[in-house]
């Protein structure tokens, strides 16, 4: 057995089991132990986050940086450089109250974001979702429930646009193969024939995805 904890490899066998046979094992599982330390390196560098003016956060894979306004009349809004969270007055200019209304923002912008790839490749794929929910979930990006309705965790909003396709295209799929057969990932794959790296992608760095 291999594990992977605190930047070290540590690797149990039983006594009877030659070296040649565990350094066999530990060759085969090379590229598994690589991708577990190179996800543990980049989760000690994320600092948590302060909720401040000037910070950066990601929006659609990039790094934004976050201008607080105090006004009464201006609007919150995403620009290509920087996220313009307008506040009505300095009370509001907390941690707290700062993360809730950031929260609404990437949500409306997820609301919109992610209808508009739905449906747009719902007609490539020539099917129709009944309605498109944006969510709050703990480990899953995406839901299909069997009333057609697809639902995306919000914080997938974070992440680039390719993956944001990739899980779009995902539940999709769904409304023609309602499990994880052979057929669906066929048919994802017709669509999506690199779909895999995006796969791996949302394994290794889904804690990007996180405040």
């Amino acid at each position: 057995m291999i594990q992977v904890r605190d930047g070290l490899v540590e690797v149990r066998a039983p006594f009877n089991i030659q070296q040649k046979e565990i350094d066999s094992f530990i060759s085969q599982k090379e590229n598994w132990i690589k991708k577990k330390l190179l996800l543990q390196k980049s989760k000690k560098k994320i600092m948590k986050k302060k909720f401040e003016n000037e910070e950066i956060f990601q929006f659609l894979g990039k790094d934004l940086k976050l201008k607080i306004i105090i006004s009464n009349t201006k609007k919150s809004y995403i620009s290509d450089e920087s996220i313009y969270l307008a506040l009505k007055n300095n009370k509001e200019n907390c941690e707290e109250k700062i993360k809730k209304k950031l929260e609404i923002l990437f949500r409306e912008m997820a609301k919109e974001i992610f209808q508009s790839k739905t449906l747009n490749e719902a007609k490539n794929i020539k099917v129709t979702p009944k309605k498109i929910i944006i969510r709050s979930y703990k480990r899953r990006w995406g839901s299909c429930s069997h009333k057609k309705n697809i639902s995306y965790n919000w914080k997938l909003i974070m992440a680039p646009e390719k993956i944001i396709d990739y899980v779009v295209i995902h539940e999709l799929c769904h409304l023609i193969h309602f499990n994880h057969s052979r057929d669906f990932w066929k048919s994802v794959d017709n669509i999506m024939p690199d779909y895999k790296s995006s796969k791996e992608w949302l394994k290794l760095n889904q804690h990007l995805l996180d405040w």
